[in-house]
């Protein structure tokens, strides 16, 4: 009984010894700066710590620094002496400069794109988009964000955005700004039966240009603040006006709209493009202002996201994202709800517009196989030449509800239930591959296949 009690007290006292970070040394970052892995670190040179609050300190640094999306692969080890310890990080950076061609689907989801793409015998090729795409990510090396975007076809888009974390010396204050045209020749003008209507063109029967700028204020590593300005002017032909006079409101043809608004995130998944464990907040209030189409009414959007490993290789998922609408005219063209960004699976083939709606996710999955790492033979560049994959088998569950007051489809006010099974490949550069076979509420049932996550 002595010896256990002395053991215990000696696992206590060693719990609660104090341990210094006598260096940090970092490696591999040969384009980053050393700032910006440093601002991402839980811990700092000559702190004192518990060795308990050290190693989930460190734990805790190499999720931040693999959510930059900078690195393929973190490291951090420590070497421990008698009272203190030398911490030791190794990054390999992914590859910053993408110039490459774009070749796209112009449509909701692969689904939607088929489905039309097989009604026109396979030779229909008009919804396709063609181009090219500047990314220069790590620009600097500061983690800036420079894009360039030339975009023909279905859906033409050209951007110019530029993103800074930060610049000022505490590094918690940046800004990103982009602005974007977009010119189409066919352009859905309305929603009947939760489908959409198109008016297609010779010439563009729709333009709009976009000016984004956001100040960022980071607090600390998990909260952000963000206030956000928009201006959207946007142009359609005297046909969309005649066929929806509520497209932009009040039967104009042009108008503008500005809005202000604010977002506050705190972030603390393990990975956020597939994340396994954590959890995120994300809060925003919008207002909009437009003279000409009376549209002056708040938006209100919150999401919360929580993931578990309650048993070794099982994962559960669940997330649930609410957007609120006061009374006020609202325009055709700003009513997205479900069937765009959002949507509820198995229900990729409806659009459902609405002023408010929520939406509730969850997901139980396997992992068939964990994250495994390999080396790629032949290939000499750093960036590349390591990769790592995983496969998760899984099942979900999806409910949702659209209120739509000022227009009535089939599957609008009314909720909407998707389930199905789903089998999730994931790979390095943030590449994402789900195969679902989901069935919903009205008895439909089909296979889709998307390239992003789920929540």
């Amino acid at each position: 009984m002595k010896k256990l009690i002395f053991f215990f007290l000696f696992l206590t006292q060693l719990a609660q010894a104090q341990i210094t970070v006598s260096k940090i040394v970092l490696s591999g970052n040969t384009k980053t700066q050393n700032d910006i892995v440093i601002r991402e670190l839980s811990f700092e040179k000559n702190g004192n710590y518990t060795i308990v609050d050290l190693d989930k300190r460190i734990e805790e640094s190499k999720k931040n620094l693999i959510n930059l999306n900078l690195f393929n692969f973190v490291t951090i080890n420590k070497t421990e002496n008698k009272d203190s310890t030398e911490i030791t990080i190794e990054v390999i950076e992914k590859w910053y400069i993408w110039p490459y061609p774009v070749f796209e689907i112009s449509e909701r989801n692969f689904n939607t794109w088929w489905e039309e793409f097989s009604a026109n015998n396979y030779s229909d090729f008009s919804r396709l988009n063609y181009g090219v795409f500047f990314n220069w990510e790590n620009f600097r090396g500061r983690n800036e964000l420079l894009k360039l975007k030339i975009r023909k076809g279905f859906k033409e888009h050209y951007l110019l955005a530029y993103e800074v974390p930060y610049f000022n010396k505490n590094k918690t204050i940046g800004i990103n700004t982009n602005l974007q045209l977009f010119r189409r020749k066919k352009t859905h003008f309305s929603t009947e039966e939760n489908k959409l209507n198109y008016l297609e063109s010779d010439t563009f029967n729709s333009i709009d240009y976009d000016l984004n700028t956001e100040i960022t204020y980071r607090k600390n590593l998990q909260q952000t603040h963000k206030l956000k300005f928009t201006y959207l002017h946007t142009t359609i032909n005297d046909s969309i006006a005649k066929l929806n006079p509520n497209y932009l409101s009040n039967n104009l043809s042009k108008t503008s709209i500005y809005t202000l608004g604010y977002i506050f995130e705190y972030e603390n998944r393990d990975y956020i493009n597939y994340p396994l464990h954590g959890f995120s907040l994300n809060f925003a209030a919008k207002k909009y202002l437009s003279a000409a189409t009376n549209v002056k009414h708040f938006e209100f959007a919150t999401k919360v996201e929580k993931y578990i490993e309650p048993f070794k290789r099982f994962y559960i998922g669940s997330s649930f994202k609410a957007k609120y609408s006061t009374e006020g005219n609202q325009p055709y063209f700003i009513q997205k709800a479900f069937g765009y960004d959002d949507y509820v699976r198995g229900y990729e083939y409806y659009v459902v517009d609405g002023q408010s709606y929520w939406l509730s996710k969850t997901a139980f999955k396997y992992a068939l196989i964990e994250k495994t790492t390999f080396d790629i033979p032949y290939v000499k560049m750093k960036q590349f030449n390591k990769s790592h994959y995983s496969i998760y088998l899984g099942i979900f569950s999806d409910l949702g509800y659209v209120i739509n007051n000022q227009k009535q489809n089939s599957i609008n006010n009314s909720l909407l239930w998707g389930k199905g099974i789903a089998l999730d490949y994931v790979t390095y550069y943030d590449k994402l591959l789900r195969i679902e076979y989901s069935l919903n509420a009205l008895g439909e049932k089909g296979v889709f296949l998307h390239f992003s996550s789920p929540f």
